[in-house]
C-alpha cells in the first residue's frame, strides 16, 4: 500500500495480483424478522472496503428456507451494502445475525493499450504526486514503484475498460445449456412470477426470443 499527499487530500493505493473470480461472502450483519408477504432491505458485511461486484445468492439457503433473493449488482461502501429479501409465504421468518447470504465477485476487467504513452505528463503528474516528500532517497523510492504504471497516470488521452468476464451461457458450437433444477415451492414459484410479470412490466428486462 501506497500513501500519497497532494496538498490537502490524501491518495492511497493498494497494489495486489490480480486473481480469477474471488469470492467475498455477504454476511448478516443483525438478526432479522421478515414479515409474511413483505419484502425487507437488510444490512449485509462483505471483505471489501469499496467496490462494484455482482451478488448470487446462496443456493443452500434458497433451498432451505422460504426467502427470495435475486442475482444483483451491489455498491459496497465501507465494507457494508444492502439486500432486498422477499417472503412470500403467510408466516414470518427470521434470518440469524452472521448467515451468508450469498457470495460477491468483482467483474474482470481489461484495460485497451494505448499505442504511445505521453511519459512528459507522466512525469509531470507523478512528481506532482511526490513533491511532499522532502526526503530525496524516500521520493526515488516512490517514483520508482509508480513508473512501472506508467499508463495510469497520463491523463493526456481516455482510457477505455472492457468487460472480459466470461459468458455463463456457452454460445458456440456446445449443446444446450443445463442447469441444476432444486426445489422451489408452489408460493415461492408463485412469488417469483409476479416479480418477472413486474419488471416485464417497467420494462426492466424483456422476453427471450432464443
Amino acid at each position: 500500500i501506497v500513501s500519497i499527499s497532494d496538498d490537502y487530500k490524501r491518495t492511497t493505493l493498494k497494489f495486489a495480483v490480480n486473481k480469477n473470480e474471488i469470492r467475498y461472502p455477504a454476511r448478516l450483519i443483525n438478526n432479522v424478522w421478515v414479515p409474511p408477504k413483505q419484502t425487507v432491505t437488510v444490512l449485509v458485511s462483505v471483505e471489501l472496503s469499496s467496490a462494484e461486484v455482482l451478488f448470487r445468492p446462496s443456493f443452500k439457503l434458497q433451498q432451505r428456507s422460504p426467502v427470495v433473493m435475486l442475482n444483483s449488482a451491489l455498491t459496497i461502501h465501507h465494507h457494508t451494502s444492502f439486500i432486498s429479501l422477499h417472503n412470500p409465504t403467510t408466516y414470518s421468518y427470521s434470518l440469524p445475525k452472521g448467515i451468508i447470504l450469498g457470495t460477491t465477485t468483482i467483474p474482470a476487467l481489461s484495460f485497451k493499450r494505448n499505442s504511445t504513452t505521453d511519459h512528459q505528463i507522466v512525469h509531470k503528474n507523478i512528481n506532482n504526486l511526490i513533491r511532499h516528500i522532502d526526503n530525496p532517497e524516500q521520493q526515488d523510492r516512490v517514483k520508482t514503484l509508480l513508473n512501472p504504471y506508467a499508463k495510469l497516470f497520463d491523463t493526456s488521452k481516455l482510457t477505455v475498460a472492457s468487460n472480459v468476464t466470461p459468458h455463463a451461457i456457452k454460445t458456440l458450437d456446445h449443446p444446450p445449456p443445463v442447469s441444476k433444477p432444486y426445489y422451489s415451492t408452489p408460493s415461492k414459484q408463485e412469488e417469483m412470477y409476479k416479480i418477472v410479470q413486474e419488471l416485464l412490466h417497467f420494462g426492466l428486462i424483456r422476453p427471450s426470443d432464443s
